[in-house]
């Protein structure tokens, strides 16, 4: 099928009606507004029949028109959202950007993702999980611990008083999230820098682009919803310069990414323990995002990848792996 046949629909938060469209006012995250239009030029200039919107019911509609799907929506604001538009998309046998269903609630899921490392014999820092409406009792391991929200990604619901150096400011941080309707996962606390290890589809040619260090102001380190949305100060990621290291995250990742197969773009999280220099695994995502400040853009860009060259990567490889396209239009890296 040639690109300038496919219908395709662009879905997105802030998804620009047209190419001139303003961006929008009054908004906390206007980094992400930027982000969502930037990926629309680009994708505007590959596809002329593309349609751009901010409402995922569209594809609630009977046959709705279109050939393939590029979706960033990654919640909406109902339970387990995350899996949607991929669920629809099979449902009316589109193709689409992500990863099936099953794989991407496997994402979302920090205790399935987290045996799935287990499994797969990658470190992974001992963990317990807390559904609402059930009564917390202390792990079988000693603090410090770190609480966070066990679905979702972006890091809501993480701050300073996440981690905590004792079960009784666990307990309160837990049922702090049970309040807000949120299951939790507490791991044992692993001091230390957070890395992440992007890979690409490629074309069925897996490339792991270079691991990105990311530094927080913030107590202990903390990476804070805020921060990873720009709208909070503090934040700095680096190329990592030691390649052992690098190598070492990047043959984990290795490891999952197979088994988490068919995937268009993913970004495996880990903590690196200040002691032992040993990676641990977090989680991984499979809607991380793609903005020219992201990860993902960082480590393209410094191995010679531009912006418009990482989004025809992506954009045509998830093509060609659902078979819209019948080559790697010269996109392959």
């Amino acid at each position: 099928m040639d690109c300038s046949q496919i219908r395709l629909l662009y879905l997105a938060h802030y998804a620009p009606a047209r190419i001139d469209s303003p961006l929008p006012t009054g908004i906390k995250d206007r980094v992400y507004a930027e982000y969502h239009h930037k990926v629309f030029n680009v994708l505007s200039t590959l596809f002329p029949l593309i349609t751009s919107s901010n409402d995922p019911s569209i594809v609630l509609h009977k046959n709705p028109p279109f050939d393939y799907i590029f979706s960033l929506y990654n919640r909406m604001p109902f339970r387990n959202s995350e899996v949607f538009i991929s669920a629809v998309a099979e449902y009316h046998q589109i193709a689409y950007l992500g990863a099936r269903p099953n794989i991407r609630a496997l994402a979302e899921d920090k205790h399935l993702a987290k045996m799935m490392a287990r499994y797969a014999g990658v470190p992974t820092p001992k963990w317990k999980t807390y559904g609402v409406g059930e009564l917390p009792s202390p792990p079988d391991f000693d603090p410090p611990y770190f609480c966070k929200p066990r679905f979702g990604a972006a890091s809501l619901g993480i701050d300073d008083s996440s981690a905590c150096d004792s079960w009784e400011k666990a307990y309160k941080k837990i049922m702090q999230l049970h309040s807000l309707k949120m299951d939790v996962i507490l791991e044992e606390q692993i001091r230390g820098v957070y890395h992440t290890s992007p890979v690409l589809n490629n074309f069925g040619n897996s490339l792991f682009l270079p691991c990105i260090a990311q530094y927080s102001t913030n107590k202990n380190g903390i990476v804070t919803y805020e921060q990873k949305r720009k709208i909070a100060p503090g934040l700095t990621r680096t190329i990592v310069s030691d390649l052992s290291l690098q190598k070492r995250i990047q043959a984990y990742s290795g490891k999952m990414f197979s088994l988490v197969q068919p995937l268009d773009y993913t970004r495996f999280d880990y903590i690196v323990d200040d002691i032992s220099g040993e990676p641990h695994f977090l989680e991984f995502n499979v809607c991380c995002n793609l903005g020219e400040h992201s990860t993902v853009s960082q480590a393209a860009n410094s191995i010679g990848i531009s912006y418009h060259e990482l989004i025809e990567n992506i954009t045509y490889a998830s093509m060609y792996r659902q078979g819209l396209l019948n080559c790697n239009m010269g996109k392959q890296f």
